[in-house]
């Protein structure tokens, strides 16, 4: 009853559950108690290393605090558990080779269309996760997760992650040097003319603007989004999230605001705005602007908020603050599959592997540790449901891709004594969104099935780094010509076969959803 109660309340509106829910927190002890009965049949005798992959880089006091994890792991579950990272500038090419190549491994981050869920799925690498398996080896997840989300993830009828529980939404801002802005003029940053205006400004005055083009903040002031499995993490074919009357599919290089994209980028590119040498780089989002190469950095609210205040600790002239190219549209909420944890399809401890999880996503102490580090050396708890940062330069909040089993009910919130001027901002920014959340979309809880195009579609993605990179990033001689040889790049490849695929998908989805 208490499952059915909860999960009646998360489907009354999604939109208003993002207002209301975002940063809210249960106290841990009212948790503890109801996420972590196991069945009594289930046999922890045997002990077992296990291995997970996360997305990112390993921080400086990251295995203290997994030595701590595993510490909890080892009494409750007789089970260790080691982790590798795939960096944020290699996971795109090396995700489906730990698969391929037959690496040993148990879990593993993933996420629709960026994170390599539907891709993997069709290749088969991801275990199905039944109902029983999870009521059987996660019932704090079973309890825990509604039942929208597990929808979300099915493909064909069948789930294959354990989603996220989180709300947040699918929009990116910019970081950006607020001592720059003053020194060239520009009091604001809310729509692309402005945003043009700064990059341009920078790259007059020798100034990297940014670690490449704003491919996203074109598109999305565009009131255009990605379609979830779709190639290329679903750049190449868009859809308007902003008119939930429209569900017809853009494929970009049909569409004119591709050309006209590229050829402003070009003209940034010729000025300097970033380096020449971008499409080379392995740098993390944040890396140039925390060695002040570049005047921003592009990524989601909560992101660029962690990182603009480091950048304002370690050089508080900087004055970073935060921007929104997009100020005037709606926001849209991200489906919970934008982040999840995942089974390898070859692991032999698929069982402990899904109790390993439940820890993570129910057992405070497991999930404080995850998200925040260890406490009296990281962070100190303020109350039952806040945090206060104590050191974040060895393992940081949030930045250890703990994102794959977010859980609203047991994240604390930041207790800020000294607030700042950047703080404020974050609030106000936060409150404009939650106040103008736009309606839901159809599409935005479909996601791709490429089984029956997965030779397309990987000779498709092959020529991403020949023509697209190059594109959006503004590293061409001639736009025009360059569109047209991609164009004819990806009809040798089969996007026409991709293209009818997707339409045919879609075209089932949106009858499903309205019977």
């Amino acid at each position: 009853m208490r499952r059915a109660k909860r999960n009646a309340a998360k489907l009354l509106s999604a939109a208003m559950a993002v207002g209301m829910m975002a940063g809210m927190a249960v106290p841990a002890a009212a948790e503890e108690e109801s996420t972590n009965i196991w069945a009594s049949d289930v046999d922890t005798s045997e002990p077992m290393e296990l291995k997970m992959y996360l997305i990112g880089d390993r921080t400086p006091d990251f295995d203290e605090v997994y030595g701590k994890i595993n510490e909890i792991l080892e009494e409750k579950l007789n089970c260790t558990l080691s982790v590798d990272f795939l960096s944020w500038g290699e996971h795109d090419t090396k995700y489906s080779l730990l698969f391929s190549g037959g690496e040993d491994f148990d879990l593993i981050f993933t996420a629709s269309s960026w994170g390599h869920y539907e891709q993997t799925v069709a290749l088969g690498g991801f275990s199905e996760l039944t109902e029983e398996d999870i009521q059987t080896y996660a019932p704090g997840i079973w309890d825990v997760v509604p039942e929208m989300a597990w929808d979300q993830a099915k493909i064909d009828g069948k789930v294959y992650m354990v989603p996220n529980y989180s709300n947040e939404f699918g929009q990116d801002v910019l970081a950006v040097r607020g001592d720059l802005m003053e020194e060239y003029g520009i009091d604001e940053i809310k729509d692309w003319d402005s945003l043009m205006t700064f990059y341009k400004a920078c790259a007059e005055n020798g100034m990297y603007a940014s670690q490449g083009g704003p491919w996203y903040q074109y598109f999305q002031e565009k009131g255009l989004s990605t379609l979830g499995g779709a190639p290329k993490g679903g750049e190449l074919v868009l859809y308007n999230t902003q008119d939930p009357e429209d569900t017809d599919l853009y494929y970009i290089l049909d569409w004119d605001g591709f050309a006209d994209y590229c050829k402003q980028m070009k003209e940034l590119a010729d000025m300097g705005a970033w380096s020449s040498d971008v499409l080379n780089s392995s740098d993390e989002r944040q890396t140039g602007l925390l060695t002040g190469r570049t005047a921003s950095m592009v990524w989601n609210l909560g992101s660029c908020l962690t990182y603009a205040k480091q950048a304002n600790k370690e050089n508080p002239d900087w004055n970073v603050t935060l921007v929104d190219p997009v100020s005037d549209l709606p926001k849209k909420v991200q489906p919970y599959i934008n982040n999840g944890v995942a089974i390898n399809a070859a692991s032999k401890k698929k069982e402990r592997a899904l109790m390993v999880l439940n820890e993570f996503y129910t057992n405070p102490e497991v999930y404080d540790l995850a998200m925040l580090g260890i406490e009296g050396k990281h962070w100190e708890a303020v109350g039952d449901d806040q945090y206060k940062v104590i050191d974040e330069s060895g393992y940081g909040v949030s930045s250890n891709c703990n994102w794959g089993w977010n859980n609203a009910d047991l994240t604390r919130t930041e207790y800020i004594e000294d607030r700042t001027a950047l703080d404020d901002k974050y609030d106000e920014m936060k409150a404009e969104w939650e106040a103008n959340i736009k309606p839901a979309h159809v599409l935005e809880g479909f996601t791709f099935d490429n089984t029956n195009v997965a030779s397309q579609v990987a000779a498709v993605e092959a020529n991403i780094e020949t023509y697209y990179n190059p594109l959006v990033n503004g590293l061409v001689d001639d736009v025009d010509a360059t569109i047209e040889q991609f164009r004819a790049a990806l009809e040798s490849a089969g996007i026409q076969d991709v293209l009818d695929e997707l339409e045919r998908q879609k075209e089932e989805f949106i009858a499903a959803k309205a019977e």
